[in-house]
């Protein structure tokens, strides 16, 4: 996988990555598909020192139900979900596949919280499932 770069539909903020991400997972937490109004969210997960941002998203902080707090970044002009960051994760970023232009460079390794997922979407059965979130 290489560096990642994109923008919001408006360009307003853009992004490029200066590594690889670490990880990347499809999530299906309740979080992600109320942030992202699809069925689950692929997040490519970066150390926030990996990550050169133009623009200034705004930011939604909420509780999870883990008891850590999330925060949602978004572009003020448009709304594009960009970015989330997690209390239990500090010094990681998530950067949502759906705004990453180089697309085919998002490979997810792993699907979380399938304990939460939409009974009718499908899994890869060559993608690892976890209940959760992995330590």
């Amino acid at each position: 996988m290489s560096n990642l770069h994109g923008a919001c539909i408006c360009g307003d903020v853009q992004f490029t990555t200066t590594q690889a991400p670490a990880f990347t997972a499809n999530c299906h937490c309740k979080d992600c598909r109320q942030a992202t109004g699809g069925a689950y969210a692929i997040i490519n997960f970066v150390a926030t020192d990996q990550i050169d941002i133009k623009g200034t998203p705004k930011k939604f902080t909420h509780p999870a139900d883990s008891g850590s707090t999330l925060t949602k970044h978004f572009c003020a002009n448009c709304g594009s979900t960009l970015f989330t960051s997690n209390s239990a994760r500090d010094g990681m970023i998530g950067i949502m596949a759906g705004v990453v232009s180089n697309f085919n460079d998002v490979k997810p390794q792993l699907n979380v919280f399938v304990s939460s997922k939409i009974p009718s979407t499908p899994l890869d059965n060559n993608i690892p499932a976890h209940e959760n979130m992995p330590s």
